[in-house]
């Protein structure tokens, strides 16, 4: 009986059998090549995992499937190169002769690189250039100088005596105008006749009892028609009604000037029509004035109120 290989070389004969043996192999010992795996290493791990109890059953179905599987491999012949003894001194005449050639033409060579070569020579030759004194003859500036005019002096005469001259202008007298009133023509019917006053002096403060008066209507800048009533209304705050001797004095003013002025005791007055009777742009304000016994005015007592602005027409 022969001796059983070990697993090494049971695995080394297994990877060198084809797929018809290896196939054939596991039929010999009862199993499926695709249940041992997928690959082929896969199927060498599993076969000789399931051998491994009994490895003579598994060298003896690789004898029966591959004989020769586990026999040694036939020794290789060494190959032999034999030269006839006559033949000896032929091949070394040749191998000479092709050794002096060679040197022959490698000499030859040589010579002809030696020939062909010119020797040049590089060095720089310095060429010496004639050199041409120059003379530079200096010149030294002669420096003339000019005449300088000197001013005379021109004597001044000084006056004998020290005089101051005044110039007295006399004014030239201005002739004076006076100016002179035209009276405005007198509206004749059943409208009241306003005679225009003429601007009198401010009266006198007497003492400042009241505030300012607010004007009330109509508004400012109002327009009327001539022929309508309109009633004028102002107010002080906090003032229901004047002492005794107090009156509320309404002005109307045209061009800056007063044109009408009447006292009363009410915040109000009614117009029946444009102050004497002449429509135009006028202005109106109110004050707090003291009076006498007569009617006479004392002075103001509070400060006049705003102009507004109304016209007729």
């Amino acid at each position: 009986m022969s001796e059983v290989p070990d697993l090494r070389k049971i695995e080394q004969v297994l990877k060198r059998m084809t797929p018809e043996q290896f196939g054939a192999l596991c039929a010999e010992l009862g199993l499926i090549e695709e249940t041992l795996g997928a690959h082929r290493k896969e199927q060498l791990e599993a076969l000789i995992d399931s051998q491994r109890g009994n490895p003579n059953r598994l060298v003896r179905a690789i004898r029966h499937v591959w004989p020769s599987a586990f026999d040694a491999p036939p020794p290789k012949l060494k190959r032999e190169i034999k030269v006839s003894i006559a033949a000896g001194p032929i091949v070394g005449g040749i191998l000479l002769l092709t050794i002096v050639a060679a040197g022959v033409w490698i000499v030859i060579s040589a010579v002809n690189a030696n020939n062909s070569a010119a020797i040049v020579d590089f060095r720089s030759t310095v060429t010496p250039v004639p050199t041409q004194g120059v003379i530079i003859g200096l010149r030294t500036a002669t420096f003339t100088p000019t005449p300088t005019a000197t001013p005379t002096r021109t004597p001044t005469a000084t006056p004998d005596y020290d005089a101051t001259l005044t110039a007295t202008y006399a004014p030239s007298a201005t002739p004076t105008r006076t100016p002179t009133r035209t009276p405005r023509p007198t509206a004749t019917g059943g409208r009241p006749t306003f005679t225009p006053t003429p601007t009198a002096s401010p009266a006198p403060v007497v003492e400042a009892v009241y505030a300012r008066v607010l004007l009330i209507r109509p508004i400012a800048n109002s327009t009327v028609e001539p022929a309508k009533t309109v009633q004028m209304r102002w107010v002080i705050p906090n003032v229901s009604e004047l002492q005794p001797d107090e009156r509320y004095r309404l002005r109307v003013w045209q061009d800056q000037r007063v044109v009408w002025e009447t006292l009363t005791a009410n915040n109000w007055h009614d117009w029946g029509g444009a102050p004497n009777g002449q429509p135009g742009a006028y202005e109106w304000s109110v004050a707090v004035v003291r009076v006498d016994g007569a009617g006479n005015v004392l002075g103001i007592i509070g400060p006049e109120s705003e102009r507004w602005a109304i016209t007729w027409q």
